[in-house]
């Protein structure tokens, strides 16, 4: 082996070591950060696409509004923020008045958070809780009057659960009634 041809096979193990060197350490780190950023964008690119949804969702939404306050305007009519008594009252009278029947008395007794049954979880809206708030009352007419006026009272705007009702006469009586209705309190 001659001085020139070993210096060539020294600068071609040189030379493949160089670019084995440049590879390893200026290329492959460089091709794998490319890779990161790649896989970054394609999961930023998914959050982005599901916001754009959710935020196409609420749009929507905000469309519908008005139809949404709405509905709260019925439903808290059903269960008041506040106790209402006279708007109840009123319509205790209304549907006496429309079957036709004498509300004797009428008597609201103290007012308690709402416990649900054993085995039934209900849960009241964010910072709010559910009151119950008994009444009861006396009323006087006939049994198809008095039937008809506890199928109005049910029928009301606000919502008035009957525990018991109990008839006392032939035709013409009394009815004894007790109850709940319902008061959603802000916390």
């Amino acid at each position: 082996m001659d001085k020139h041809r070993l210096s060539l096979i020294i600068i071609g193990v040189l030379a493949v070591a160089i670019l084995f060197g440049g590879w390893a350490i200026g290329i492959q780190p460089q091709l794998a950060r490319i890779d990161q950023a790649n896989t970054q964008t394609e999961s930023i690119r998914q959050l982005n696409d599901a916001q754009q949804a959710k935020n196409s969702e609420l749009a929507a939404d905000m469309a519908n509004m008005d139809g949404y306050r709405d509905d709260l305007s019925t439903l808290q009519q059903a269960i008041p923020a506040a106790r209402s008594q006279q708007e109840l009252i009123n319509q205790i009278d209304d549907a006496a008045t429309s079957a036709d029947v004498d509300v004797r008395t009428l008597s609201f007794d103290a007012a308690a958070a709402y416990t649900p049954p054993t085995g039934l979880t209900i849960t009241a809206p964010p910072n709010s809780s559910l009151v119950a708030v008994p009444l009861t009352m006396t009323a006087n007419g006939t049994r198809t009057q008095l039937e008809a006026f506890v199928t109005n009272l049910q029928k009301s705007k606000r919502i008035v659960t009957i525990a018991s009702t109990q008839f006392n006469g032939q035709e013409d009586g009394t009815l004894q009634l007790s109850g709940t209705t319902w008061v959603l309190l802000p916390s």
